[in-house]
């Protein structure tokens, strides 16, 4: 019998082995190749991939999915091409041939054209994003089929137009890329002559800074379609956050564009095409070639799919109302109403409410549930009697001397006696086996004089002599006084419930040892989460200690700053006239009495006034330290060329004849207080003038530099320079890095500076070579930039 079951399991065995093989090779794994034109990070090909894989990896099918990403928007030239036509004949040939193909763009797409025949011969194909070919001309390829791309680009012109009626010039940015000469071109042929009287202006061979600088010239009337500028004529190459931000920030105008991405980044609006629905009906148009195999049936489709979309703050910023907009226009990043601000706290009030009114509609029905229940009183009296007699467990009542009172049917059918046998007789004696005697006369003692409820098991015999075994609820029952009346008891026939725990005894303790087992093991878990949850204790302990002790450091730096104001105010008006006092007597004594004063008298006093005067300069800079830290900030967009320029003619009055060439370069605007860095500038170019005053030929240089996204303004002269380990000094108030006697100053114009600086959270520092110069850097914007970035940064310019 053992063998015959032995040779059954391994039947079935063998059975589903064999069905596991049969079904791996009916449903092999499948290779599909995704080949993207542009690179990894730009955002429209990537809306298409996300739609692919999105139903790719939904399915239930084994797939092998493969992306090829070629660049071709930072490299694109023949050789490159030629160079990836002999990577891919590498990768996939032999066993890594694909068995479909799905590609995004137009240059993905002519590359495959150009070679499939020898990387990918009977391999079909499936597009999506082309728009450099024809749709008939598509339908006529074979194993080709997919989704050609459509931009509303005249939809986008035409709901501009309608919004800003006054716009009289449209300038089309696109970049030097083959996509981006293929979107002017059609442009130009084909909706430019719809619109007339609008200029259509085409932007594509610029670099950033000229096409930056073409958008600053827009005329008011004017608006901007946008395709993507990710590469300018030189080849640098910007994300398309950085190039949006810089030509939305940069435009006074608005900007409308053919793709969502654009929206997140400033742009205005328009017509708007969704990559990542063409990429999902590719990748669905694939799985049904791999499914079914390919199909002249599967026709290139056109794609037609756009909708209005526009952004809500750039909206506010031109002025143009919702109610301005198509129907079923989508908004994004309007303000939400007060219900969608505070949806869980309104919710939560109507909860409150609705509970609330619950309890008091409860409160109500329980009053009138009460007076019904009161009316019923003596009808429930009556019922318990029935419902005692009735039930299925034993009931019985016990005076206090042992006598039976009452003894429900259950009880007397179990026992085999008649209500008339047992009432009045003695219930220990008639019913309880002589060994449970004295369990049974404690419990009576226990109800009788102490009123405590009692639960019991024990034996009881019947009038044939048998026993059963009765689980007992024992309870007293007082009179109006408080005084025992009575006890009854409430019995459950448990004889084959004990036997059946009797028979899962072993298994219990089965049971018990495998919870010692678990409890070991939690206790010892237990432990070790104690231990950690002490070090994490002390952890937060040192945490809220150092936190204390900051907390303390600057209350007492904000009051050693309130006493640095008042002291400024105290120097302003507590000193300046004693001060004017001094060097009038000493003017007076110098011009009246100097046929008194001998010579050395005269010495003495010139140095006096040289020493108030110079006083009264040290207490100006002090007074213009504070007021730089109290000045009200008032930022707006400025000119940093214009400002510099400004401080240069200023400074022309303390050449004295000398050979200074000032030269400013092309500086972006900012967004901070023209006050304040006037005051800056001022300073910086003064300091730059005194130190160069040894130079026949002084030189100083003022422009900006970008790097990583962000610019760091400079000021270079060619003056005497400083040490630079003494640079940690340079910007404490009163520090002076060369003697009083050759450069005169009270060392508080580089505090100006700094604290200029800091209140428009940026950054300052400089370097300097002895005898050949110095250079200060500064940001108006905090930057993760060592400031050694910019160390020995170019040359003077000649």
């Amino acid at each position: 019998m053992y063998n015959i079951k032995r040779n059954i399991i391994f039947i079935i065995f063998i059975f589903l082995f064999m069905n596991s093989l049969l079904f791996a090779q009916e449903n092999p794994t499948k290779n599909i190749l995704i080949l993207n034109s542009y690179h990894k990070g730009y955002s429209y090909s990537d809306k298409f991939l996300e739609g692919m894989e999105n139903v790719l990896k939904s399915e239930n099918l084994k797939l092998n999915l493969h992306i090829e990403y070629m660049d071709t928007k930072r490299y694109f030239s023949n050789d490159y091409l030629e160079k990836l036509h002999e990577i891919y004949r590498l990768k996939f040939t032999g066993i890594n041939k694909p068995d479909v193909i799905l590609c995004s763009d137009d240059n993905a797409f002519d590359f495959l054209l150009q070679y499939r025949d020898e990387l990918f011969p009977g391999i079909p194909i499936v597009f999506c994003g082309v728009s450099g070919h024809e749709v008939s001309k598509l339908s006529e390829l074979n194993l080709v089929t997919g989704i050609t791309e459509f931009l509303d680009t005249e939809g986008s012109i035409g709901i501009a137009i309608e919004l800003h009626p006054k716009t009289q010039n449209v300038a089309v940015i696109s970049d030097c890329s083959k996509s981006g000469h293929i979107f002017a071109e059609k442009v130009k042929k084909e909706i430019g002559t719809k619109f007339p009287g609008v200029k259509f202006n085409f932007w594509n061979d610029l670099t950033i800074e000229e096409l930056l600088q073409k958008i600053r010239t827009l005329p008011k009337n004017s608006i901007i379609l946008l395709w993507e500028f990710i590469k300018d004529k030189t080849g640098k190459v910007c994300s398309l956050k950085e190039i949006d931000n810089l030509i939305t920030e940069t435009s006074q105008v608005p900007v409308y564009c053919n793709w969502e991405g654009h929206l997140n980044f400033g742009a205005f609006g328009g017509k708007m095409a969704n990559p990542f629905l063409d990429g999902k009906m590719v990748a669905e148009t694939a799985i049904q070639i791999l499914q079914e195999g390919y199909s002249e049936r599967i026709p290139v489709v056109k794609k037609c799919e756009s909708w209005f979309m526009f952004n809500y703050e750039q909206m506010q910023r031109f002025g143009i109302n919702i109610s301005d907009l198509p129907e079923e226009s989508i908004i994004l990043n309007k303000p939400h109403s007060f219900y969608e601000k505070n949806k869980i706290l309104i919710w939560c009030v109507i909860v409150f409410v609705a509970l609330q009114m619950s309890i008091i509609i409860n409160f109500i029905l329980n009053i009138t549930k009460r007076k019904k229940m009161e009316k019923n009183l003596l009808k429930e009296k009556a019922f318990s009697t029935t419902l005692i007699q009735a039930s299925p467990v034993f009931f019985v009542a016990i005076d206090k001397d042992g006598k039976i009172i009452m003894m429900n049917n259950s009880m007397l059918t179990a026992l085999g006696y008649t209500s008339d046998e047992v009432v009045g007789g003695d219930y220990l004696s008639t019913f309880v086996p002589e060994e449970d005697h004295e369990l049974l006369s404690q419990v009576f003692k226990n109800l009788i004089q102490n009123h405590q409820k009692q639960l019991n098991e024990n034996l009881i015999l019947k009038k044939d002599g048998k026993t059963l075994l009765v689980e007992w609820h024992g309870r007293s029952i007082l009179d109006e006084q408080g005084n025992f009346d009575f006890f009854f008891g409430v019995g459950i026939d448990i004889t084959e419930r004990k036997k059946a725990e009797q028979a899962l005894s072993k298994h219990r303790e089965h049971l018990k040892e495998l919870v010692k087992e678990r409890t070991a093991e939690l206790e010892e878990k237990t432990a070790k989460l104690e231990e950690s949850q002490k070090a994490l204790t002390l952890l937060l302990e040192d945490v809220n200690e150092s936190r204390a002790e900051l907390d303390i450091t600057n209350k007492k730096l904000e009051a050693a700053n309130k006493e640095l104001e008042a002291f400024a105010y105290s120097v302003s008006h507590d000193l300046r006239a004693p001060l004017r006092n001094i060097d009038g007597f000493s003017q007076i004594l110098l011009e009246d009495y100097s046929d008194i004063v001998d010579k050395q008298g005269q010495h003495y006093l010139q140095r006096v006034r040289a020493g108030t005067q110079n006083m009264g300069q040290l207490i100006d800079d002090i007074l213009s330290l504070s007021r730089s830290g109290r000045h009200h900030m008032d930022k707006k967009t400025i000119n940093i060329e214009s400002i510099v320029k400004e401080v240069c003619k200023s400074l022309e009055n303390e050449l004295n004849d000398r050979k200074v060439d000032f030269i400013v370069r092309k500086c972006p605007t900012v967004f901070a207080d023209s006050h304040l860095v006037k005051i800056m500038f001022t300073n910086l170019l003064s300091n730059a003038l005194k130190f160069t005053r040894i130079r026949e030929n002084a030189k100083i240089e003022t422009g900006s530099i970008a790097e990583d996204g962000y610019t760091v303004f400079f000021i270079k002269d060619n003056g005497v320079g400083f040490d630079m380990k003494y640079a940690d000094k340079l910007f404490i108030p009163f520090q002076r890095l060369h003697r009083a006697e050759e450069y005169e100053g009270s060392g508080i114009g580089l505090a100006i500076v700094q604290r200029i600086i800091h209140r428009h959270g940026g950054r300052i520092w400089a370097e300097s070579e002895i005898d050949v110069g110095t250079t200060f850097y500064f940001t108006f914007t905090a930057t993760n930039l060592k400031q050694d970035t910019f160390r020995h940064f170019g040359s003077m310019a000649d």
